[in-house]
């Protein structure tokens, strides 16, 4: 009889470790799951290095974009050259810790694709050349100086510190440093209330930084399963 109390004790305790290992879902408008290991476990660790690695990406691609309005790449071909640099130095990070599911060459095609077909929300006036190749948005008009160059590629430079921000967020959820969807949620509405101070003077109509904010968050919250990928 005691034998079989014990058997049910390990038996329920097994249960116990098996259930608060299991993954859950970063709820609301975020895709993706908690690691298995949080908050201090390694696929957590792992993880969340990967999304900062990811944003430092998305803000270097920014940075390509800004520099070809701007004029300082001249044709479509060194833009592209430049995002490629960007993304080999992302893909030779040495990862330890994550599951299979995180492929930092997979990673980076996404993210280029993230950044360059929503670069129209940002280099959005109607006028002027289109970027090219798989970039969305047009070249400034005044470019490479003029003012609304000028505002366009500082929204550029905001945008990025907004997915910085944004993916902070989501790391420290999988850390546990907020305990809720609702302290992420609120967490990314600060980002974006701080994003939306960004000065866009020079900028046409079709520059709303609230939308922006949005549509930025939007995006990210579901691509949230690219970098919080562990089953």
């Amino acid at each position: 009889m005691v034998t079989g109390v014990r058997r049910s004790i390990g038996f329920a305790l097994l249960l116990g470790a098996s259930v608060a290992m299991a993954s859950v879902p970063f709820g609301g408008d975020d895709t993706g799951t908690i690691p298995s290991d949080a908050p201090k476990g390694p696929v957590t660790k792992c993880e969340n290095k990967v999304t900062k690695l990811a944003s430092k990406l998305v803000v270097a691609i920014l940075k390509c974009h800004t520099a070809r309005a701007s004029g300082k790449l001249a044709t479509d071909t060194a833009e592209e050259q430049c995002e490629a640099t960007a993304e080999t130095k992302f893909e030779a990070v040495k990862l330890t810790g994550c599951n299979s599911c995180t492929a930092l060459t997979t990673l980076a095609t996404e993210v280029e694709g993230l950044v360059d077909s929503n670069n129209k929300s940002i280099y959005c006036t109607a006028q002027g050349a289109a970027f090219g190749s798989d970039d969305s948005g047009r070249i400034p008009p005044d470019a490479p100086t003029g003012p609304v160059t000028v505002c366009e590629n500082n929204v550029a430079k905001a945008v990025g510190k907004l997915v910085i921000g944004i993916e902070k967020c989501h790391a420290d959820r999988a850390a546990g440093k907020l305990t809720d969807d609702t302290t992420e949620d609120q967490c990314e509405a600060t980002v974006e209330t701080k994003f939306e101070t960004t000065k866009v003077t020079g900028c046409t109509s079709c520059t709303v930084l609230s939308t922006l904010a949005s549509s930025v968050e939007k995006t990210y919250d579901q691509a949230n399963n690219l970098f919080y990928c562990a089953p």
